[in-house]
């Protein structure tokens, strides 16, 4: 499809404009200012509504009004208005068509108002538009199946070779990451080694029980101690009788004081109660002296006194006579009670002598059982000196030592085997699944390309995602290269509508020009190219 006819009015540098374009290359020269740009402009925005100016109604107009006929009969009629909503129209002789954006759409692919536009965009920018061109169907899914999972923080919405260039630097920045933790967790070990012994096996030294050689330290002590005992024995048993001998004097000297002194304190009771019995005794003797001698001495007063009170001393004598005879009564049982107390004491007496003697038989042959016991210490002693010798502890020490110091280190060993079991093993193994999954992300796009159609002859991507046209990356190519490469990607992209235009065409070297009017020829392109010249504007 080609543009046929062309009405521009009223928009941005043309006022009005009435033309019927050739189907090959159209040229508008003139000066600077003078629509030539604003032509290719209207073209554009008849085609796509697309503005490149804020302001496209010509400055004292309300209306711009841009009419297209296509050779297929198509007729566009757009009208951009300032106070009101823009118009358009759509209509095409013999075929129903719905007036919408969307079906204009369907006449354009890439950029083919702008081609040259290509040559100043960046690498990135050049890359994405090719890579687009380059149809391969995939998912997610596919992504899942390839790599095991779904990467985060990846945009999906990029071309396919992009998504898996953007996965493998991904993957190789966690690679980084890992990788320095696994070289920090290696450092840690060669640390955690130089504090253990050479060739230190901690399963070696955990097997062996410390407690069972400290038991033949103690048993090995035991033995020793028993030897020093059994010599001892040997050599003082003359000396133990000997002592066992002065014990049993000791305890003999101590039962005959003890007794000695019972018996003394004993007579004391006795000599008292004697005592207590004479004075009674004499109480008792003199007892009716003492009432005559009261009696003779109340008659003496009697005889002094009164007559009236003969009869008050009358009864002092009877209560006087009362209370000694009640003190003879008590005299009389007190003795009862000390001769009981003397008979009860003198009765001890007689037996403390056979407890005496029952208490020294006892020392006596308590001293020869000990004396029998100490023999019989010696004879086992000198059996057990006979099946014994004594035990050199130093090398049980300096093993129970060595197992004491290696299982020391038991802790470090156990931190080291849970850092290469553990964090830098499963470190490794996800740095080793990450290299993997760098391999794919980079072997799959030549794997993909292999199985499509490239849109442009000699173009590659490289194991980086990077374009390569005949070899040279696209910042490599000489501006005549890459003037054909932006013609071939508007061609390829290029729709329905086989419409190019070119503002600025004489910045074209003559060789650029000639090799764009032959690409445009070859393959049935309508150019409208623009040229600055020195006289107002002519299309030809």
């Amino acid at each position: 499809m080609k543009i046929k006819r062309l009405a521009i009015k009223n928009y941005v540098g043309v006022k009005e404009l009435e033309w019927s374009p050739k189907a090959g290359v159209n040229v508008l020269k003139g000066v600077k200012a003078s629509g030539k740009t604003s032509i290719l402009e209207a073209i554009e925005t008849a085609f796509t509504n697309l503005k490149r100016r804020s302001e496209v109604v010509r400055h004292g107009e309300d209306e711009a009004t841009l009419y297209v006929e296509t050779d297929e009969g198509l007729e566009i009629d757009r009208r951009i208005r300032t106070e009101k909503s823009d118009y358009m129209k759509l209509r095409q002789e013999g075929k129903a068509i719905n007036s919408t954006e969307s079906e204009l759409r369907k006449l354009i692919s890439g950029d083919i108002f702008r081609p040259l536009d290509f040559v100043n965009m960046s690498i990135k920018e050049q890359t994405a538009i090719i890579l687009n061109m380059i149809e391969i169907d995939w998912s997610v899914d596919d992504i899942i199946q390839w790599f095991g999972d779904e990467p985060d923080g990846i945009n999906f919405d990029k071309h396919i070779l992009q998504v898996l260039k953007d996965i493998e630097v991904k993957y190789y920045k966690e690679r980084e990451e890992v990788n320095r933790q696994i070289m920090t967790l290696k450092v840690q070990c060669e640390s955690i080694k130089k504090e253990l012994p050479g060739n230190y096996d901690g399963e070696e030294w955990r097997e062996k029980n410390i407690q069972e050689y400290y038991n033949k330290i103690s048993e090995a002590q035991s033995i020793n101690n028993l030897i020093d005992k059994a010599k001892a024995l040997q050599e003082g048993i003359e000396n133990k009788i000997a002592a066992i001998n002065a014990d049993a004097d000791s305890q003999k000297s101590r039962i005959n004081l003890k007794y000695k002194e019972e018996e003394a304190d004993l007579k004391d009771v006795i000599d008292l109660a004697k005592k207590k019995i004479v004075d009674a005794s004499n109480y008792i003797a003199s007892a009716e002296q003492r009432k005559e001698n009261e009696r003779f001495k109340l008659d003496e007063a009697k005889k002094q006194e009164i007559a009236d009170i003969e009869e008050k001393y009358n009864a002092m004598f009877n209560q006087i006579s009362s209370e000694v005879d009640a003190e003879v009564e008590e005299k009389k049982s007190l003795i009862e009670i000390q001769n009981n107390k003397i008979s009860v004491n003198e009765s001890k007496i007689e037996g403390l002598s056979d407890k005496k003697e029952i208490e020294i038989k006892a020392v006596d042959e308590q001293t020869v059982q000990r004396i029998e016991t100490e023999k019989t210490r010696v004879g086992n002693a000198a059996e057990y000196l006979a099946e014994n010798t004594v035990i050199d502890i130093e090398p049980l020490q300096e093993e129970a030592d060595k197992v004491a110091e290696m299982q020391s280190y038991l802790r470090e060993w156990d931190r080291l085997q849970d850092i290469i079991n553990g964090s830098l093993r499963e470190k490794q193994e996800y740095s080793d699944s990450l290299t993997q999954k760098i391999k794919v992300a980079r072997e799959k796009p030549s794997d993909l390309l292999k199985t499509h159609a490239l849109p442009i002859e000699g173009i590659s991507v490289d194991e980086k995602g990077n374009i390569r046209i005949g070899g040279t990356l696209l910042d490599g190519l000489s501006d005549g290269e890459k003037l054909e490469v932006a013609f071939k990607v508007a061609l390829q992209r290029m729709g329905e509508l086989r419409v190019m235009c070119i503002d600025g065409f004489e910045k074209l070297n003559e060789s650029e020009q000639e090799k764009v009017t032959k690409i445009c020829e070859e393959n049935d392109i309508q150019a409208f190219v623009t040229v600055v010249a020195e006289k107002e504007l002519e299309v030809m």
